[in-house]
């Protein structure tokens, strides 16, 4: 008899923790996208197509090729983000971002990412090889690329990208953003070379 109330006391600790246990929701997944730069041209200023640019194939590093953000806190140490992910993989995510910068930077080209019918057809086709995609919380990122503009399968330039950004806030949003500000850098220096080679060819 004189358990009985060590043991009530006992079972209601307990039924107590099920049901907080029961009411406590999993961390909400937050999703990221890279926004185009905006446009140097007004849209109402282009003109026709005269020729399509493709973007991709592109590649990169394994150590990123994953849905969540990746993050460096140290020269030997990287944390992976279970609830911080990019909106669709990171090479198509790439892809979509450069095409939109270089739509807007080359105002008689149809830019494009590589696939379907559209990019088969490209009259050039920009690969990338993005060797580092790193972001430091509270500080930048850094993007390395090598990539080469092609004309049927031949190599008409090769070039290289070393880009750095600083966060303008705290939280990985502004991570997101200044890895588009560096894409966005990118693609003017991919965009003076595909002028430069239309050029040449009239």
């Amino acid at each position: 008899m004189r358990t009985r109330p060590a043991f009530a006391l006992a079972a209601a600790i307990l039924a107590q923790a099920f049901f907080l246990a029961a009411c406590r929701t999993p961390p909400q997944e937050t999703f990221y996208t890279l926004s185009p730069a905006p446009a140097p041209m007004p849209a109402e200023a282009r003109s026709q197509a005269r020729f399509t640019v493709a973007v991709g194939p592109v590649t990169v590093p394994e150590m990123v090729d994953r849905p969540q953000l990746v993050v460096r806190r140290s020269p030997n140490r990287v944390d992976v983000l279970e609830h911080h992910r990019w909106a669709q993989p990171l090479g198509a995510e790439i892809a979509r971002v450069l095409a939109a910068d270089l739509a807007g930077r080359l105002p008689d080209a149809r830019t494009v990412s590589a696939g379907g019918q559209a990019g088969e057809r490209a009259d050039y086709r920009i690969a990338l090889d993005i060797e580092q995609f790193d972001a430091v919380p509270g500080q930048g990122v850094t993007v390395l690329a090598a990539w080469s503009v092609r004309h049927e399968g031949t190599t008409l330039h090769a070039g290289r990208s070393a880009l750095r950004e600083a966060v303008q806030a705290d939280g990985y949003e502004a991570l997101a953003a200044a890895y588009a500000r560096a894409l966005a850098r990118m693609s003017a220096e991919i965009a003076a070379v595909v002028h430069s080679l239309v050029i040449s060819k009239k």
